[in-house]
């Protein structure tokens, strides 16, 4: 079987398991599992293990906050502000990935061109990301104008926009596999042109 065919139905696979997750916190912990996976497989790439090291690290800080969020405030206030709370955190992390991602691309694009790809493709899947939880964040106030004292004949149209409200485990199942996706094929890449350099030698 062809790489890309492996990849491809690794992608298929691993957002569908997400997306079957009753629990959205199960598809976190799912995720920092493959984090987890590649960062002990890249341990003799100190580099990549490293930028691995610090995606593994927001990752686990985000689920610890939204355990936090779990005990704290889901089911002690209205549903806006608990969504608020949650697409926030998800936004803020989102963000610090992303810019962290930006920044390792320079770097590897001056440094290690190499691993270029690696940093510049989760740059851009961490900005869809992002534009999921804005989205999200954002469709939250609208449909609730009403709460922020806006008339509520004036607003009730609106309550009915709630396709992200819907949709956004399923978006956000994909946007994970496309990462994970993008995280093995990366180091499957240099552990075969490392093993390539080793057979040469």
């Amino acid at each position: 079987m062809k790489p890309f065919t492996k990849l491809m139905l690794f992608f298929i696979t691993l957002s569908f398991i997400l997306y079957s997750m009753t629990t959205p916190i199960y598809t976190t912990i799912i995720y920092i599992a493959c984090l987890a996976f590649a960062f002990f497989k890249t341990t003799h790439l100190p580099k990549i293990n490293v930028f691995l090291l610090y995606i593994l690290i927001f990752s686990i800080a985000e689920l610890i906050i939204v355990l936090v969020l779990n005990n704290f405030v889901y089911g002690q206030y209205t549903g806006f502000t608990e969504n608020i709370w949650y697409f926030s955190t998800s936004l803020t992390f989102g963000m610090l990935v992303c810019i962290y991602c930006r920044k390792s691309a320079v770097y590897f694009l001056r440094e290690e061109p190499k691993l270029f790809d690696m940093a510049n493709s989760l740059f851009y899947v961490s900005m869809l990301t992002c534009f999921v939880d804005i989205y999200a964040l954002g469709e939250n106030f609208i449909r609730n104008l009403d709460r922020l004292g806006f008339p509520e004949e004036q607003v009730r149209h609106l309550w009915d926009i709630t396709h992200m409200y819907y949709n956004i485990e399923l978006y956000k199942s994909i946007l994970i596999g496309l990462t994970a996706t993008c995280l093995f094929a990366s180091v499957y890449a240099h552990r075969s042109e490392e093993k390539h350099s080793v057979e040469k030698e």
